[in-house]
């Protein structure tokens, strides 16, 4: 044997010391029942004392019958005692041949007794529910048909066949009652293997699912220990299941004690100003695990020398129950700092840059409205010129290094503000010979900023105006699409590949045509239209005109009923 041993195909482990027993739970318990010794030793010595007591009071003599019964029911003793010590693994079916082997051994002893002791028959009750309990069909239908024979025993011990009424009554009665006892006891015994059974694959399963729990949780800590982030794992009610050395350097820093239930409540977390606490009750940590997702929020930890986080939180559930909240923070600290110094910085170019750019044109305006030659107010304008665009570059250049767009979302009428940018840019359309025709179909209100509306507007119509040959047209169609309102400016100029419409809105990107015909720009326009779109919940798609050229569509959020009621 190589340690191991096989039954029906499952394996058998040997216990630490001790007889080995079967791994299956049927199989133990089916073996529990086929292997009782004391019933075995509770049936000897009923067979030992209604022998004793036939001696006593009877003839004094024990015939060879009695004997060979009393010696059937001693081995079977012996043999179950050894069986119950040994423990076999399998092949246990032949066991039943010591509950047969009583059942014949009762008989003998009966026709000695039975003057003497009445009812010895009633020992077959025994060795037939061990018969019902342990073992198949075929071995307790012989069992019944001994015990129903126990009455005809005199007559065959005396060599004649059973030949009165009462005799077969009396066989036809214990056939019935062994039976009844038999059959009563393989189903109680089949009950029973069944809810042992049932019992034991639950206790299996549950185990399984523990040992799969642990290896999780094991394989999910691993994983948060090879990140830098900090990674916290909340329950239902708030309080933290799981940390890695991140995460509790972090709390440490905000002198939060991760054991605590919930661990964030009422610590030194603080929001973006770095003054209103983040988490102030037990009750806010459990409503960000119920919360959806969050993504990207900033966070102060500490009092005096805080420390900036990025966090992002999503909630965990499954089949809809929740089971927590998972938070994921990286330090963000000096990101954030040099944020603030490059703001800084940029408010120092824009005042440096913007306030002569505002005198030169200011002074060129007043010029103008002055009597002068054509040939001095041509020069005039090209300056005005100049001046406008190169203020329209520094604004494009600090716009795109800004860290957000601060919107402020109102109802805005969109025809008012399509035609207050076709107005701006009227000169340079006319510079360039493009016609631009506005179409509105009644869009009325949209739910944006007004100025970042005009923004996006005003970038991607002058990209249309300078990318239009002289002669063309460009359209600026305002309709509703799914209660949406909808833009779409459309020009007829060379178009876009694929691959630019994919790359017009990066920063500094510029098409091959806008580089060769040295089309004024520095390829920040788009970029600023699609941030200003983001921050108001704008979608830009970009996609080829119906007759050549770029159609660009802007998608707006709708005014509510009550703000487009007022409007």
């Amino acid at each position: 044997m190589d340690g191991r041993l096989r039954h029906g195909g499952g394996e058998r482990l040997p216990t630490a010391d001790g007889p080995r027993v079967p791994s299956d739970p049927g199989a133990r318990i089916v073996l529990s029942l086929r292997t009782q010794p004391w019933t075995q030793l509770a049936l000897l010595a009923a067979a030992v004392g209604v022998t004793a007591v036939a001696q006593i009071y009877g003839n004094g003599v024990l015939t060879p019958a009695a004997l060979a019964g009393l010696g059937l029911i001693l081995a079977g003793a012996i043999a179950s005692g050894i069986l119950a010590r040994v423990q076999p693994q399998s092949h246990t079916g032949w066991i039943a041949l010591i509950p047969l082997a009583a059942l014949v051994g009762i008989p003998l002893i009966r026709n000695d007794a039975l003057e003497v002791v009445d009812g010895i028959g009633f020992m077959m009750v025994f060795p037939l529910v061990w018969l019902g309990a342990g073992f198949s069909l075929p071995p307790i239908v012989v069992g019944i048909l001994l015990a129903g024979a126990i009455p005809l025993m005199p007559s065959i011990s005396a060599g004649r066949a059973p030949d009165s009424a009462p005799e077969w009554i009396a066989f036809g009665l214990f056939l019935a009652f062994a039976a009844l006892i038999a059959l009563s006891a393989f189903g109680t015994g089949h009950q029973l293997r069944r809810e042992v059974a049932n019992r034991e694959a639950a206790l299996a399963s549950s185990e399984a699912a523990a040992e799969a729990r642990e290896r999780l949780s094991a394989i999910l800590q691993a994983v948060s220990e090879a990140t830098d982030n900090a990674v916290l794992v909340f329950g239902p009610d708030g309080s933290v299941l799981t940390a890695n050395d991140a995460a509790r350097r972090l709390a440490r820093l905000a002198g939060i004690d991760l054991t605590g239930e919930p661990a964030l409540a009422g610590r030194k977390i603080y929001s973006a100003d770095r003054r209103t606490p983040l988490f102030p009750s037990p009750q806010t940590v459990t409503a960000l695990a119920r919360s959806g997702e969050v993504r990207g929020r900033v966070a102060w930890l500490g009092d005096s020398d805080q420390v900036a986080v990025s966090y992002s939180a999503r909630p965990i559930f499954r089949g809809g129950e929740p089971l927590g909240t998972v938070l994921i923070a990286h330090d963000v600290t000096d990101l954030v700092e040099a944020i603030e110094v490059r703001d800084r910085f940029l408010d120092a170019v824009n005042h440096e840059l913007r306030t002569p750019l505002t005198v030169l044109m200011g002074e060129t305006e007043l010029a103008q409205t002055e009597e002068v030659s054509p040939r001095v107010a041509a020069r005039l304008e090209r300056v005005d010129s100049a001046a406008q665009r190169l203020f329209t570059t520094v604004e494009h250049l600090l716009s795109a290094y800004r860290t957000s767009v601060r919107a402020l979302p109102n109802t805005t009428s969109v025809a008012l503000t399509v035609g207050d940018v076709i107005e701006r840019l009227s000169s340079l359309a006319r510079e360039h010979e493009v016609t631009v025709a506005f179409t509105d179909h009644g869009v009325q209100n949209a739910s944006v900023d007004a100025r970042s509306l005009g923004g996006i507007i005003e970038e991607l119509l002058r990209n249309a105006v300078l990318l239009s040959p002289r002669g063309a047209t460009v359209a600026v169609h305002a309709s509703r699409e799914r209660d949406r309102p909808m833009i779409e400016i459309t020009d007829s100029g060379v178009g876009m590949s694929d691959s630019e419409r994919r790359r017009a809105f990066d920063r500094f990107y510029r098409t091959d045509f806008a580089r060769e015909q040295a089309v004024p720009g520095v390829g920040l326009g788009l970029s600023i239209a699609r941030n200003l779109a983001d921050a108001n919940g704008i979608s830009i798609e970009l996609e080829p005109g119906p007759s050549g050229g770029t159609r660009a569509r802007l998608t707006l959020p709708p005014a509510s009923p009550a703000a487009g009621a007022l409007g």
